[in-house]
């Protein structure tokens, strides 16, 4: 058996990005804020994402087994206060995991952390709870660096 140990979702749905992309506007003006209801991506849109893009080059290149987080560039964990964070992340988590259930043979989920500068990591233990406990995720992506480099 073949596994590609990290694999991100860089092929997701592009309500995905359009939603993250209210959620950023939403810091600087909150009647803008989305809520998580207002993000729709159906079973459906997430097979066509994958079969045609992970999968497809998973094939091709004989990998059997993909660990499957988040995609890396969209953590983004200095946007926003712990709350922006921790919905982002409770959000990409929830789609890994909803692609490790259409796909069981070939992706297990990874998790995100809801890392936020400035505020301590151990906020971020119920989010890894749910994650293994309701998810099965067997690894975790974790950021040195929260603040996107602005750290002092």
């Amino acid at each position: 058996m073949i596994i590609d140990i990290h694999g991100h979702y860089t092929t997701a749905p592009k309500a995905l990005e359009t939603w993250r992309n209210r959620q950023i506007a939403g810091i600087k003006s909150p009647s803008e804020m989305p809520k998580v209801s207002d993000l729709h991506i159906s079973d459906d849109e997430l097979r066509e994402s994958i079969e045609s893009n992970q999968l497809k080059l998973m094939r091709e290149r004989g990998l059997d087994l993909t660990l499957f987080s988040p995609r890396a560039s969209f953590m983004a964990h200095h946007i926003g206060d712990f709350q922006v964070s921790s919905t982002w992340a409770a959000i990409c988590n929830e789609l890994c995991f909803r692609v490790s259930e259409l796909f069981p043979d070939h992706f297990i989920p990874a998790a995100m952390l809801p890392q936020s500068p400035g505020v301590d990591i151990a906020t971020c233990i119920p989010e890894l709870v749910k994650c293994v406990e309701e998810y099965g995720n067997v690894a975790i992506n974790l950021n040195p660096d929260p603040s996107g480099g602005h750290w002092t």
